[in-house]
């Protein structure tokens, strides 16, 4: 059993609360690929891929390997994930967040303007969406948190 290999949150690899880390590690690819991976899936899909890495969290043991019953690893959750929010790390994460949205309210924009060159098109999304986008980035990203 001590050589089978088991899906944990990495502690090494680590952004939030490690599940892209240890689902990189799981699978031995780079986890910045998987990282941009769940980005691009995050863009289309906010609130399903949000839950989603949430649940994981929930569900993956960390890399200590101590099980712990389920209302523990909730509350190790709220702890980490204020504390990203709330420490040092908490302008690179804002910074990060602002480029994201500038990087999507310009696609948006491309995809309205230049709709030809575009395979994926989204229809919902109009020009004032991606201006809020692209302004709420860029405040953010001037404000550094």
């Amino acid at each position: 059993m001590e050589g089978q290999k088991r899906l944990v949150r990495s502690k090494k690899n680590r952004m939030l609360l490690g599940v892209l880390g240890g689902i990189a590690e799981y699978l031995d690819v780079d986890p910045t690929l998987v990282r941009l991976i769940f980005v691009v899936l995050l863009v289309f899909q906010p609130v399903a891929m949000t839950l989603l890495y949430f649940l994981a969290a929930l569900v993956i043991p960390e890399e200590s390997g101590e099980e712990k019953p389920v209302e523990e690893r909730f509350n190790d959750i709220i702890r980490e994930t204020e504390k990203v929010f709330s420490g040092e790390e908490k302008n690179d994460l804002v910074k990060a967040l602002a480029v994201i949205l500038i990087l999507v309210g310009v696609l948006y924009l491309l995809a309205f303007t230049f709709p030809i060159f575009f395979v994926l098109r989204v229809p919902s999304v109009n020009v004032l969406l991606a201006i809020l986008l692209l302004v709420l980035g860029i405040v953010l990203l001037l404000r550094g948190g």
